[in-house]
């Protein structure tokens, strides 16, 4: 099973926009099965022209909440997906991948960037993993935290409390961190004349089921 995940920081006015062409074509080549786009800042992109647009079965969109936020999740006819919560920040859903039988659990989350409600969902997200206890479950998203101090190169240093509880939250739900090819860091501030900051605030995560059903 193939899945993306893409903080697009805004799709542009319409689904003809360049970021949308872009994101078929992405579909397209990968194959994905399974696309969750946040941050769009759109508010009137309705599921149906989303299944239109990029060819797939079926969608569930969140609306930015005064151009802010937004989130897609998208899903083409091998996989079957029943939304179970959602909100600003967070998408969970239970679903089965038709090819093998198997069902599993997705948290599609856009982390709180100014980390006032990190803690609470968090817990929407533990009350949903530790509910479903022993069935594969996947997180992905830009999280808007990092797990290592490593994990971030600018002036300043990393939050090393802010670290320690992430972490705790992520460890509760079971989860691990499944790593990553490319570039080290998915964020910056953009200041590369003066002090620039980077940082991994994307994460793909993972409980032992998720890896023993989907071992590639």
């Amino acid at each position: 099973m193939s899945l993306l995940s893409w903080n697009c920081q805004g799709s542009g006015r319409s689904l003809s926009s360049t970021t949308s062409m872009h994101l078929a074509r992405f579909i397209s080549s990968i194959h994905t099965q399974v696309i969750f786009v946040s941050e769009t800042r759109s508010v009137n992109i309705s599921k149906s022209r989303l299944i239109n647009c990029f060819s797939l079965h079926n969608a569930h969109v969140v609306p930015a909440a005064d151009q802010s936020g937004g989130l897609w999740l998208m899903w083409k006819d091998d996989i079957d997906l029943t939304i179970t919560h959602d909100s600003h920040h967070l998408i969970l859903a239970e679903g089965v991948y038709k090819t093998s039988n198997q069902t599993f659990n997705l948290v599609c989350m856009y982390g709180d960037p100014h980390h006032l409600k990190t803690t609470s969902i968090w817990q929407d997200v533990a009350t949903f993993v530790l509910g479903n206890l022993n069935i594969p479950t996947f997180c992905m998203g830009d999280l808007n935290n990092i797990m290592h101090q490593n994990k971030k190169s600018g002036p300043t240093p990393a939050n090393a409390t802010r670290i320690q509880n992430f972490c705790c939250l992520v460890k509760n739900c079971g989860f691990f961190d499944m790593g990553y090819s490319g570039p080290a860091y998915t964020w910056t501030n953009k200041r590369f004349t003066t002090n620039p900051t980077f940082q991994r605030l994307d994460h793909c995560l993972a409980n032992a089921e998720w890896c023993i059903a989907f071992p590639r």
